[in-house]
Order: C-alpha cells, then sequence, then structure tokens
C-alpha cells in the first residue's frame, strides 16, 4: 500500500494572534502592547466588529490563494482562523460561537449567511472567495468533486453553504430537516450530496473546542497526495 502524505499541520494559536494584530494594526485599530499579548482583548475585538473580522478572513485567504496553496487548505485554514476568532472563555468555560462561525464561512465561500430559510439573510459577495473565479478543487479527494457542475458549484461553497446550515441548526427541528432532506435529494450528483452531509458534519462540530477541525477535513474530504513535498512547501510558506 502506498505511503500516504500527512496532512498539513495546523495552525498555532500564536500564528493567527500574530496575524490578527498585524492585520489590526495595519487598519490604525491599535492596541496597546499589553493588550496585543492577551488573546482575550484580540478576539473580542474581532467578536465585536465583524465586518472586520471578514474582511481580515478574506485578506489572508487571498494571500494564500497567491501562494499557491490547495482550496481545502484556504478552508481549513480559514475554519480554523474564524474559530479561533470566535472562542470566549478558558479552561472549561472555553466556548466557540459556532453558529457565527458557521455565517462568516458562509459569506466567504459562498456569498451568502442565508441557509435555506433559517436564517437572517445577508448576501454579500464583498468576501466571497468564489466570485467571480471560483477556487478549484484542489485537495479534495475524488468521491467530492462533480465534474458536471456549472462554475458556481464548486467544492468550497457547498461544503461552507451546509457547515453554516449545520451550526445554525444543530437540533434539527423536523421540519428543517424534511426541508434539507428534500434539497439534498434533488441535488442530483452524489458527490454534491456527500458533500452537503460532510458539510453539515461540519458545522454541527463548528462550537466544540475539542473538535481538530484540519485532521477532520483532511481525513473526510482532503486528498493529502495533491499536497506538494515538503521542500516546496517551504517556498511557498
Amino acid at each position: 500500500m502506498a505511503h500516504r502524505p500527512a496532512p498539513p499541520p495546523p495552525l498555532s494559536d500564536n500564528a493567527i494572534q500574530v496575524e490578527a494584530v498585524a492585520f489590526m494594526d495595519a487598519r490604525g485599530h491599535w492596541l496597546t502592547a499589553v493588550a496585543a499579548r492577551r488573546v482575550a482583548a484580540v478576539r473580542e475585538f474581532f467578536r465585536q466588529h465583524a465586518h472586520l473580522r471578514r474582511d481580515f478572513l478574506r485578506e489572508r485567504a487571498d494571500e494564500e490563494r497567491r501562494e499557491g496553496r490547495l482550496a481545502l487548505e484556504l478552508f481549513s485554514r480559514a475554519v480554523q482562523r474564524v474559530r479561533w476568532l470566535l472562542t470566549t472563555g478558558d479552561g472549561p468555560t472555553t466556548r466557540i460561537h459556532g453558529a457565527e462561525a458557521g455565517r462568516d464561512l458562509g459569506l466567504l465561500f459562498a456569498g451568502t449567511d442565508s441557509g435555506l430559510d433559517g436564517l437572517t439573510s445577508e448576501r454579500d459577495q464583498r468576501w466571497n472567495l468564489n466570485h467571480p473565479l471560483p477556487l478549484p478543487p484542489t485537495g479534495f479527494r475524488v468521491s467530492r468533486i462533480n465534474d458536471d457542475g456549472g462554475p458556481g458549484e464548486d467544492q468550497t461553497h457547498h461544503l461552507a453553504f451546509y457547515a453554516m446550515f449545520g451550526a445554525s441548526n444543530d437540533s434539527f427541528p423536523e421540519e428543517q430537516l424534511n426541508k434539507l432532506t428534500g434539497a439534498l435529494s434533488d441535488m442530483g450528483p452524489p458527490e454534491d450530496q456527500h458533500l452537503a452531509w460532510d458539510g453539515i458534519d461540519l458545522g454541527r462540530q463548528l462550537g466544540d473546542p475539542r473538535f481538530d477541525v484540519n485532521a477532520w477535513l483532511w481525513k473526510t474530504v482532503g486528498d493529502t497526495c495533491q499536497l506538494p513535498p515538503p521542500d516546496a512547501e517551504a517556498v511557498a510558506s
């Protein structure tokens, strides 16, 4: 059996904090040196300023796209960042605002935070990485790729849309579940249906601090054989 490469390592908490503080400084949202070292202060700033949080996520993803990272890498790193930014508390009181993280992912990859009829709708292409040029399906395994889809039927769009739905409807009221089942049955290609259910599973775990989202994504939908060799990765980063 051929050896499969390991998935890329997750972003460290410190790396995300450094990125976030640099973003704030570049836009004049200055924190004192003491506050910038306080994780809670940085997170609180971005929790209160959703538009700036989404600007930060889009900016980082745009830069990584220019670096040539795979689409699934962009998606995973965006999820890691938004979960870190929307974390409150510490130790046993740690909480991640999963529903808000789902809405950010919806806007970042699908241009909407409206899942069926279950959410307050905001459609804004300002943050949509798939507009006007959709991300290619790089990093995704073959069983999650539908080659018959149109330019808007991209993998990150589906994954984010249904993650948004799963994060905001984690208890699945019967009416919402029936509506969702009907929508999925009309999707056609099995690849899209698999990806939709993957997205729902992802969304329902976004608020769990114990959830290793990077490992889960590469195990569930990813193909690590598409990753560049370590020396090429070092150049890209």
